[in-house]
């Protein structure tokens, strides 16, 4: 019997080739995504268009949900990345803040296609569900980060869960309206929504349960 091939070790060439392999055929599967609509679009379809057989297409995919999906997952790394480069001592939101700008400098990088992608999945059901499960796996990310930021103590995971929910709220907020604005600023949108998060913070701490309004 044959042994089962190893998966190759995190950061190996093998491992930076195939998510170079893996890149490159989603972007070129996302085409007809694009143009025609995800349900009007086969898995045949896609192996197609990124020229590979179906078969192959199954070695790097396995759903036709993923390949758009899987366009976004290096924005969660960065975000988190650039969250971990922030001073420790600021508060986690502003942090969070000033680490949208690594998601901003990937959408910008090509905005006519970011921008149909994001429409994408905000109005294919599937797509969304899958794209949530995505963010979802951002925030226990997110989460880890912000606790140890801060004290010890039984409330500390809860706090720190819902920052990072609330922040990604954020994101994914000014990611929709950005994408259905045109051609605005997507840098000013995302100031709009961490003012207005910021707003419903604060409103929130004021007129709080037992608290008179």
């Amino acid at each position: 019997m044959k042994a089962k091939e190893s998966p190759p070790d995190p950061g190996s060439l093998q491992e930076r080739k195939q998510k170079l392999a893996r890149a490159n055929i989603a972007e070129l599967a996302a085409a007809p995504l694009i143009e025609r609509g995800f349900d009007d679009v086969t898995i045949d379809d896609l192996a197609k268009a990124a020229g590979i057989s179906k078969r192959t297409f199954f070695r790097y995919f396995s759903t036709k949900e993923e390949v758009v999906t899987s366009q976004f997952d290096e924005a969660g790394t960065a975000l988190l990345t650039a969250f971990r480069l922030r001073p420790r001592d600021e508060q986690p939101l502003l942090s969070l803040r000033f680490a949208m700008g690594s998601v901003i400098d990937r959408l910008i990088s090509d905005a006519e296609r970011s921008r149909a992608m994001i429409q994408l999945i905000h109005r294919t059901p599937s797509l969304r569900g899958r794209f949530l499960v995505t963010q979802d796996q951002w925030i226990g990310q997110l989460s880890s980060a912000i606790a140890e930021r801060l004290p010890k103590g039984p409330k500390a995971p809860m706090l720190a869960r819902l920052t990072a929910t609330v922040s990604m709220g954020a994101v994914d907020a000014a990611m929709m309206t950005w994408a259905e604005s045109g051609d605005r600023d997507i840098r000013a949108v995302a100031d709009e929504a961490f003012d207005a998060l910021a707003a419903v913070v604060s409103a929130a701490t004021r007129t709080g349960p037992g608290r008179k309004s």
